[in-house]
């Protein structure tokens, strides 16, 4: 409980800040997605303005941002499945106008087949900014195969 209270003392402002305003942006992600769809929403989330900090300071924000949005979800209300997270990260990276890619990846070895024998469809997504996977593991692209939409 100590590691936790002191990384919550740890966090920036803007880290407080998506951490406090998340479960209002996965709601309005989530009524945006059903109501729009995935282009509309992904459109509606891409940065306006350009970001004209260095690139470094800008993955680290990224990175910050993706933490504080991984806490939220962890913690808080509500668990959103990958895709609004990973849309929901956008929002928060288009408000501070870093670019960032949603990849969505399907499994790379065997089909998975259900309990009933049946082959199921299995996908992935996540965020990636300059090449750099935000809000997964780094080799989450071995296993999902990317593919471009």
């Amino acid at each position: 409980m100590a590691v936790k209270m002191r990384r919550l003392r740890q966090l920036s402002g803007w880290q407080w800040r998506v951490l406090l305003s998340a479960p209002f942006v996965l709601l309005l992600t989530w009524l945006r997605l059903c109501t729009g769809g995935y282009g509309k929403t992904l459109a509606a989330v891409r940065p306006s303005n350009a970001c004209h900090a260095p690139a470094d300071e800008q993955l680290n924000l990224a990175r910050d941002t993706a933490y504080a949005l991984a806490v939220a979800t962890r913690y808080g209300p509500w668990r959103p499945r990958c895709l609004l997270r990973s849309l929901a990260l956008g929002w928060f990276l288009g408000r501070k106008g870093i670019a960032f890619e949603v990849r969505i990846g399907v499994p790379g070895g065997k089909p998975l087949i259900s309990a009933r024998g049946k082959p199921e469809f299995a996908a992935h997504a996540w965020v990636e900014c300059n090449g750099i996977v935000l809000n997964e593991r780094e080799d989450i692209a071995l296993e999902f195969l990317p593919f471009d939409l």
